[in-house]
């Protein structure tokens, strides 16, 4: 399977609350990007997204690049907010992998995105600045980073 864990866009500093928080112009400048290596890179099967607002609108400006094409394979799940359990995300990962899926696009939040690097790989070796990309190998036990995407 490949995975590819997504950090958000860069968002704005201040909100009524954190789950608020919105992307600032970069962080939708960002996902545009990312979101067009993505479909250069992957033909995504499931899309797994955080439902804090600035997740979400990342989520939005890659679905705008693969033309609406991910709405019917996306899912919004409360278990990737920020403090998210990993083991939780790889379990499911286990059971999308179990039904044929074959590419997952999460998009998510520190630390978690770490921790889900570390759960898959036995370590995380990712510097997860807004919108970073891991793309990672996985064959149900272990996993490789095989490319890291940094925003440009």
């Amino acid at each position: 399977m490949d995975i590819f864990v997504m950090r958000h866009g860069e968002a704005e500093l201040m909100s009524r609350s954190d789950k608020d928080r919105c992307l600032n112009s970069r962080g939708i400048q960002q996902a545009i990007a990312q979101g067009t290596w993505l479909k250069s890179t992957a033909l995504l099967g499931h899309v797994i997204v955080s439902p804090y607002i600035r997740a979400q609108q990342t989520f939005e400006q890659i679905n705008q690049i693969h033309n609406d094409q991910l709405l019917s394979k996306v899912e919004t799940w409360d278990a990737i907010t920020p403090y998210g359990n990993a083991h939780t995300v790889v379990s499911y990962l286990s059971v999308l992998a179990e039904q044929g899926i074959e590419s997952v696009l999460l998009v998510s939040h520190l630390p978690l995105v770490g921790e889900i690097v570390a759960a898959l790989c036995g370590r995380n070796s990712v510097s997860f600045y807004p919108s970073t990309i891991a793309q990672i190998e996985w064959d149900g036990e272990m996993g490789t980073v095989v490319k890291t995407k940094y925003p440009e």
